[in-house]
């Protein structure tokens, strides 16, 4: 086991699953080094604003590293540049570290674990640490704090966070001091800078490019389906069609059949009135020849009967 690469995996883990996290590397390393178990054991659980500053170096190491050189910048060009100046790189080292810490809130949040406004704040004062003091900048670069950093500008930052490596020996008071840097050369630093901010702006325009080209062709993907299902539905639609066309084409057939039958019934009908109307004016004929015949019956039966009697009476 390498303790480098553990110590990273522990404080790659959110602050909950630290303790256990430690305890199973501390049980695994004592199989077989010892002394690898007791730096792991030494180990610090990082506080929410320390695990956020070390989420924010895995993730965006970039910026941190992009404060620390303005912090160098403005160390070195302060005999070059005059109060005016200062203050307003002072005040876009404020903005900047304002806009970093805000950046590790949103890190934090994806992370699974948001973090309160004065967690921010505790963030913010480690950022204006690091870009104030080089070896606040070293400890915050490990990724390994365990504790936020706070800079009053004279000495070290305190409370200084144990990583487990080695502790850094402090200058002897007697040792000569360091002479002072070069200047710097104040445009090469900010084209840098410049050339830096449109790298990543290109990075960031290719990834957007990239995304942009997924979704373009899942949706051509999707409007392909689409066309594929219309079609088939086009189909399907054009066949109901001729079916339907087919069957109105038989049902105006056999109208045209019931209105040919049905003129034929009205007509057969017309003629069965009008045979009707004659068998009903020849019934009435045949009523009153009856009822003559019968009057004619009667009087030849009266005129019988008359003359029956004369017969008789002449006998």
């Amino acid at each position: 086991m390498d303790f480098d690469e553990v110590a990273d995996g522990l404080y790659a883990a959110l602050p909950a699953d630290f303790i256990g996290a430690r305890t199973d590397a501390v049980a695994q390393a004592k199989r077989t080094d010892k002394g690898l178990a007791r730096r792991l054991g030494e180990l610090g659980k990082p506080t929410l604003a320390a695990w956020t500053v070390n989420l924010l170096v895995r993730e965006s190491g970039d910026q941190v590293q992009e404060l620390v050189e303005l912090g160098d910048l403005l160390r070195r060009a302060q005999d070059d540049l005059d109060p005016d100046q200062l203050r307003a790189l002072d005040k876009q080292r404020r903005q900047v570290v304002r806009a970093v810490a805000r950046e590790a809130a949103k890190l934090a949040r994806r992370a699974g674990h948001p973090v309160s406004d004065q967690v921010v704040v505790q963030v913010e004062e480690t950022l204006k640490a690091a870009v104030a003091d080089p070896s606040a900048a070293e400890q915050v670069l490990e990724g390994r704090l365990t504790g936020a950093l706070t800079y009053n500008g004279l000495g070290t930052p305190e409370p200084v966070a144990p990583t487990g490596r080695p502790p850094r020996r402090p200058s002897a008071p007697s040792a000569p001091a360091a002479p002072p840097p070069p200047p710097v050369d104040l445009d090469a630093a900010r084209t840098a800078k410049a050339e830096r901010a449109a790298r990543r702006e290109a990075e960031e325009q290719l990834r957007t490019a990239r995304a942009e080209l997924r979704s373009a062709r899942s949706a051509v993907d999707e409007a392909a389906g689409e066309a594929e299902q219309a079609a088939t539905a086009a189909k399907e639609a054009a066949q109901a069609a001729d079916a339907a066309r087919r069957a109105r084409e038989d049902a105006d057939g056999r109208v045209e059949e019931l209105e040919t039958a049905l003129a034929q019934a009205r007509e057969r009908a017309e003629q069965a009135a009008d045979e009707a109307t004659t068998a009903d004016r020849e019934a009435e004929q045949a009523e009153a020849d009856r009822t003559a015949a019968d009057e004619d019956l009667q009087r030849a039966e009266a005129e019988r009967d008359a003359a029956q009697q004369q017969v008789d009476a002449l006998s």
